[in-house]
């Protein structure tokens, strides 16, 4: 064998053992990056398992705060409504307080006036000498009363008779003014009852009761509408006569039983 024969079989031993260590590397490698990935690939697996565990309990932290929060704003509306509750309960015992304060001072003050009655009490001789002298006082002013109510009774009865008086004066005056002054009762309203024409007068169905007043004018009328004039000659208490006024008609006009007699201005 020669030299380089030898040479060249010693570098390819060489190269041979190189590539088993290689191989035997690489197969080691491989080795340890099978077991490493499947270590990462195990840990990969726990981190989601945490992870999911994670969420789960995120979810379960979130739905507690919501469910905290939710508790807590319910509060907030609970404590609002108490604190005005108790605002209301502490305006409504202020003002208690108030009235049992001025119930106190009134009864210092009822109490004062009842030590004081009695101390006047005690000066008027005691409870039973007052009842005795309310008695009296009471029998007093009862014959007072009745004295007081007889003389209403005599004003109250003077005051009517002076007003039907007074009213039958009004009424006696104002007839013997309408006498005076030859008029009837403004408010008269009779009636032609009979008619003489040959004599020119006519029976009238009121007299002095009506308002008729001797030597007065009155309106003869007959649909509302005065067509002529009577002058009374004579009264009665019930009936009256008087003189048709010839002038006063129009031409073929006459008087005629029920036509209305008036009082003439």
């Amino acid at each position: 064998m020669t030299l380089v024969e030898t040479h060249t079989h010693v570098m390819a031993n060489a190269f041979g053992i190189i590539s088993a260590l290689v191989l035997a590397a690489a197969a080691y490698f491989g080795f340890m990056n099978k077991k490493a990935l499947a270590d990462q690939r195990l840990n990969l697996s726990d981190e989601e398992s945490r992870l999911q565990r994670n969420e789960k309990t995120f979810d379960d932290k979130k739905a507690d705060l919501l469910a905290e929060e939710t508790a807590r704003d319910e509060a907030d509306v609970e404590n609002a409504d108490l604190t005005e509750n108790l605002e209301t309960q502490l305006a409504t015992n202020k003002k208690l307080q108030s009235d049992i304060d001025d119930s106190k001072s009134s009864a210092e003050s009822k109490k004062g006036r009842v030590e004081e009655g009695r101390e006047k009490l005690a000066k008027l001789g005691g409870l039973e000498n007052l009842k005795h002298k309310l008695e009296k006082l009471g029998t007093d002013l009862a014959i007072v009363n009745g004295d007081l109510e007889l003389k209403n009774t005599e004003i109250i009865t003077r005051t009517a008779l002076n007003d039907s008086l007074g009213t039958e004066n009004v009424a006696l005056e104002g007839v013997l003014g309408r006498y005076a002054s030859r008029k009837s009762e403004p408010s008269l309203n009779a009636r032609v009852t009979r008619v003489v024409s040959d004599l020119d007068f006519v029976i009238l169905s009121g007299g002095d009761s009506a308002g008729i007043v001797r030597d007065s004018m009155l309106n003869v009328q007959r649909g509302g509408v005065t067509i002529g004039k009577l002058k009374v000659t004579g009264t009665e208490p019930s009936t009256a006569a008087a003189d048709v006024v010839p002038d006063s008609f129009e031409d073929g006009v006459r008087v005629r039983v029920g036509d209305t007699v008036v009082a003439a201005n």
